[in-house]
């Protein structure tokens, strides 16, 4: 397989309207990474200028340790998956994943035997002979990732390939891909806007908004080290909730005011935010990290009202609304609230994390 490496890559548009912006990654042989972020984030043009569709307006492009800047899409060793399948309708399942190979004039025999090891791979042996308007959505899938794997190329490219498939199709397909990924050890770039899918999926995350990368690092690093409010609040589902306190001295202690409650900050975090006694902060704390409490307890609970209840069988999502902002809590599934009611909830201070007001930066220790 292959390395890819983006050094300084920009892409402008027409108006100097910037897509992407500076983009460095260095994507090892063999890696899963996935380029996840909203709509206008610069993802799929990354992709596609990996892939050749979009010319690079600076920065280079390395695929193996070669520039590619210049290189035509054919010339890559590039196979790409997209979202609409773009499968010829008139065409069978074993042809559509043998057309690819027949245009580049391989031995009729050799097709054969790629098309059918594919077909093998992805348990669609018996589907050869269909034409796609005969499949269902994730059997055409199946097949645009079959059309891939018989070019064998150096590097994969999927552009949100599961987007257009139900709930329960994606979590089988997402598996599925995971786990030819492992079998064919290739590397692998795949853009999603969904970050669930980035964090089963990943070796390597990537967040993008606007054009500009925010962080890269591992699901796991990223989910507990977020480097700034927008990962903190992209990555994580039910997403990390962010109130807006004051940094306040009382005694020797120090305390995050948000108006109606206050919570006594650690040891840990009084040295890091004693100069910002005074000012105002972002408190973040993800949803699994509260726990519920019968009673309000100054410094150490969250306290509001009961405005939404989700019983979701393994866990309750509770929405609460402060005098100030909302917060989402996972509890017990056997803590069910009425709505209306107060509730009181316990943040484990070791997991908040807190942020610049101005700069959004996470917020860390002075060495």
């Amino acid at each position: 397989m292959a390395t890819v490496q983006l050094k300084n890559i920009c892409k402008v548009y027409d108006g100097n309207v910037k897509a992407v912006d500076n983009v460095n990654i260095d994507i090892k042989d063999r890696d899963f990474v996935v380029l996840v972020g909203p709509s206008g984030c610069g993802k799929s043009t990354t992709l596609r200028m990996i892939a050749g569709l979009e010319d690079i307006t600076s920065g280079e492009l390395y695929i193996d340790n070669n520039l590619v800047n210049d290189v035509p899409p054919k010339d890559r060793d590039i196979a790409m998956v997209f979202q609409n399948y773009a499968l010829y309708p008139h065409m069978t399942v074993y042809d559509n994943m043998a057309f690819g190979l027949k245009i580049r004039k391989f031995p009729k025999e050799e097709i054969d035997q790629r098309v059918r090891e594919a077909a093998k791979i992805l348990e669609i042996e018996e589907l050869l002979e269909r034409k796609p308007k005969a499949l269902s959505g994730g059997q055409r899938q199946r097949v645009a990732v079959g059309r891939a794997i018989v070019r064998k190329p150096k590097v994969f490219l999927f552009d949100e390939p599961l987007s257009n498939l139900d709930a329960k199709l994606r979590v089988q397909m997402r598996a599925e891909i995971s786990s030819l990924h492992s079998r064919l050890k290739a590397t692998m770039i795949y853009v999603t806007h969904d970050q669930v899918e980035a964090l089963t999926m990943a070796d390597v995350i990537v967040v993008m908004k606007f054009g500009v990368i925010q962080q890269i690092g591992g699901p796991l690093a990223l989910y507990n080290d977020p480097q700034n409010k927008f990962v903190a609040g992209f990555i994580g589902s039910p997403p990390m909730n962010f109130l807006e306190t004051a940094i306040e001295a009382d005694g020797n202690d120090l305390y995050a005011n948000e108006g109606t409650f206050r919570l006594k900050l650690t040891a840990e975090q009084k040295k890091t935010l004693t100069p910002y006694v005074g000012k105002s902060v972002t408190f973040g704390i993800r949803p699994e990290d509260v726990k519920f409490s019968h009673a309000n307890k100054d410094g150490e609970t969250i306290n509001g009202r009961v405005s939404v209840v989700e019983p979701l069988g393994s866990e309750t999502h509770v929405y609460i609304a402060t005098s100030k902002s909302q917060v989402i809590g996972k509890i017990d599934p056997t803590v069910i609230p009425k709505v209306d009611s107060d509730i009181y909830l316990i943040p484990d201070m070791a997991k908040v994390k807190f942020f610049d007001l101005d700069t959004e930066q996470v917020i860390k220790a002075v060495k």
